[in-house]
């Protein structure tokens, strides 16, 4: 415990003055004429040295008030751990940011400097942490190595500093400041030291803060906000918006790079205290006429790219016209479709006949921006299966018993078989094929041609029907039926195979069945148009790439990757990145993208993969500090050097004031003085009332 004003404490001397009083014996003042005292006895005053304190209780209670009022006065005050920490030894975090945005002009190296003269004017007796971050925080020198090695921390520092530069990640500063709190909660030794993080940064208003919201800041941890800047903020922006095609609108039609060039829009803009707004467009690597425009500051607009002479190429787009280069450029990747190795069993010559499922399964099946599909045609008398097969298609072929046995060999090893039930189509291959003896077919339930069926129910949460559940795909009333084969299950076959669409007469239209790794789909109804209208329709090509989709082929086109995304690399295999380095994740590891460019996945064939800038590190205006303030961050903006005495004592005279005015033991110290007093009234008018009065005769 200590007082604020302990001088006051000098006024519980003036208890001597109850004392005194008490001690004091006054004869009565008041003269009363009278005719003889001969009567009176005689009494003889008594001396001082005599006299006895009388009223204990009263003179108790006098003397107690007193004191309460001293003690009042001195504002007691029981220091906390954080009142304790002021002026004391000081544990101090740096959290240096290395995100892309302090690539501009000078920022690195005034925040490295502002970084030394920290760790320079840092005693010995302290405690000393740096990390920098981005993203993640990532530790330098850490309060254990401090514990162990304090006389080594400046050289080695300055070393660490060195070899460290700014990134292409975007910078998380909420999260560093949750990581950076809770190092102080799960060192050891903190017990009495000032704890404070020491944020050097630009500060700009791209900064993520949304950790904060989840975290309730410590009140023994201060934050110190150190911001370096740049002459200017002339800086224009570039990021990707889109890359598409022009079918990608429609969704009853896959990308087709004959049809159409890739078309590449980009997003412009300037920051608001900018004073440029002239900007040109150019493909670094081989483009034609570049773009050139004008953007107002603190505009934002969409843009096509520049026309390019090869699209089919990786390329950069470069914009100039500003002062930082950093978020100047844009990488786009070239399409690389992936090989699907598609088998149709059944007659090859029927490829060019209109009336054929070959013709439309053929017609069906082009070349997408993700998609490189290869059809080929094997008789149904074929021994085996190409051993690269995806996928296999069969319309009512006649199967022989090898051709079923590397069916049933394919499907178990994880692939995926598509089987149209024909008019001569037994109930024995069948069987063969699903591996299931309780399904047949019903030749006499078959729909004529003078009539047709519509599907009633189609279970579009089925991975192989997951494409209808887009609302566009969903109406099925304009798709008709003609002939259909009846398919019968017993109670066996009933809980192998599922039924995932059925016609409005309840006979399944669609079934599919496991087999092994793989899965088996079986059709009661063809694409062809002598048994529907499938193959015309619009949801034809949707259920074929959504078969494809199921057998881990996606037809969607990944957007751009950003830095801090996770590479799809599969484990094994090498990725080499912008820089040259060649990565090779082992089993569970993954790989982040560090830096913007072209990553090479070296597969078969190999794989460019585009990583761009995160679009908020463009946002380099700064970030007013009260942002931080309402996240309940608490902000210390005095001066960071430790040898100012005035401030060292202001900071002090302002924590103990707040520590104080929050305990208010004064208040409670009034309190009890008014209640001492009260009693004290009571108790003196009770004495006097008790008092004998003298009585004359």
């Amino acid at each position: 415990m200590t007082w604020l004003f302990p001088f006051y404490l000098l006024g519980a001397a003036a208890i001597i003055g109850p004392i005194l009083m008490h001690l004091r014996r006054r004869p009565p003042q008041d003269r009363v004429e009278f005719s003889s005292l001969m009567f009176l006895e005689a009494q003889t005053p008594m001396p001082v040295s005599k006299r006895r304190l009388e009223h204990w209780l009263l003179l108790l209670l006098r003397c107690l008030a007193l004191i309460l009022l001293a003690l009042m006065f001195a504002r007691p005050l029981w220091r906390s751990e954080e009142t304790a920490a002021i002026g004391q030894n000081q544990a101090t975090l740096i959290l240096l940011d290395r995100s892309a945005s302090m690539q501009r002009g000078d920022l690195w190296s005034d925040a490295t400097a502002q970084a030394t003269q920290l760790i320079s004017a840092t005693s010995a007796s302290d405690r000393l942490a740096l990390s920098t971050f981005d993203r993640e925080i990532q530790p330098l020198w850490t309060f254990g190595e401090d514990s162990k090695a304090a006389s080594t921390r400046s050289v080695t520092l300055k070393q660490r500093l060195q070899e460290t530069k700014p990134g292409w990640s975007a910078t998380e500063l909420g999260q560093a400041l949750v990581q950076a709190a809770s190092v102080f909660g799960s060192e050891p030794g903190m017990t009495g030291l000032k704890k404070r993080i020491v944020v050097i940064t630009d500060l700009q208003e791209g900064s993520r803060l949304d950790a904060l919201r989840s975290q309730v800041w410590p009140e023994t941890i201060t934050v110190n906000i150190v911001q370096v800047e740049v002459p200017n903020a002339d800086n224009l922006s570039l990021t990707l918006a889109a890359t598409s095609t022009e079918e990608t609108d429609r969704p009853d039609q896959p990308k087709s790079l004959g049809n159409a060039p890739s078309a590449v829009r980009v997003r412009l803009g300037n920051a608001r205290e900018s004073k440029v707004s002239d900007f040109t467009l150019a493909w670094e690597n081989g483009g034609l006429e570049p773009v050139t425009g004008y953007l107002p500051p603190g505009a934002s607009r969409v843009l096509p790219a520049p026309p390019a002479k090869d699209t089919d190429a990786a390329r950069v787009l470069r914009l100039t016209g500003d002062a930082w280069d950093f978020d100047n450029r844009v990488f786009i990747s070239p399409p690389q479709p992936k090989p699907v190795h598609i088998v149709f069993i059944g007659d090859e010559s029927t490829q060019n006949e209109a009336a054929s499922p070959l013709f439309y399964l053929s017609r069906a099946l082009q070349t997408t921006a993700t998609l490189l599909p290869d059809l080929q045609v094997l008789p149904p008398n074929a021994p085996t299966l190409p051993a690269d097969t995806d996928i296999v298609f069969i319309s009512g072929a006649a199967l022989t018993d090898p051709m079923i046995k590397a069916l049933h060999a394919f499907m178990e090893a994880g692939g995926m078989a598509v089987s149209v039930i024909g008019d001569g189509t037994s109930d024995k291959t069948l069987q063969s094929l699903a591996g299931i003896s309780g399904v047949s077919i019903n030749p006499q339930a078959s729909s004529s041609t003078t009539d047709y069926l519509m599907l009633a129910e189609v279970d579009t949460t089925h991975p192989l029907l997951r494409s209808f559940a887009d609302d566009r795909l969903r109406d099925f009333t304009k798709l008709r039926f003609w002939k259909h084969r009846s398919v019968i299950l017993d109670a066996q076959a009933a809980n192998q195979i599922q039924v995932i669409a059925r016609f409005d007469n309840g006979d399944p239209a669609i079934l599919t069945t496991a087999q092994g790794k793989g899965s088996l789909i079986l059709l009661t109804s063809g694409w062809h148009p002598a048994d529907s209208q499938l193959a015309l329709s619009t949801k034809f090509v949707p259920l074929l790439y959504g078969w494809l989709e199921a057998a881990g082929f996606r037809n969607e086109q990944s957007a751009s990757l950003l830095v801090g995304d996770v590479l799809p690399v599969e484990a094994g295999t090498s990725v080499m990145t912008p820089e040259g380095q060649i990565l090779k994740p082992k089993a569970g590891e993954i790989l982040r993208a560090t830096s913007i460019g072209l990553y090479t996945v070296q597969s078969t064939p190999p794989q460019l993969i585009a990583v761009n800038l995160p679009p908020e590190e463009s946002r380099v205006t700064p970030l007013e500090t009260d942002k931080l303030r309402e996240f309940g961050v608490r902000l210390d903006m005095g001066t960071l050097d430790k040898g100012t005495t005035n401030h060292a004592e202001e900071r002090e005279r302002l924590a103990t004031n707040e520590q104080e005015g929050r305990q208010r033991a004064w208040l409670w110290l009034l309190a009890g003085m008014l209640a001492i007093l009260g009693w004290e009234t009571w108790l003196a008018g009770r004495i006097r009332e008790g008092r004998p009065q003298a009585t004359y005769s």
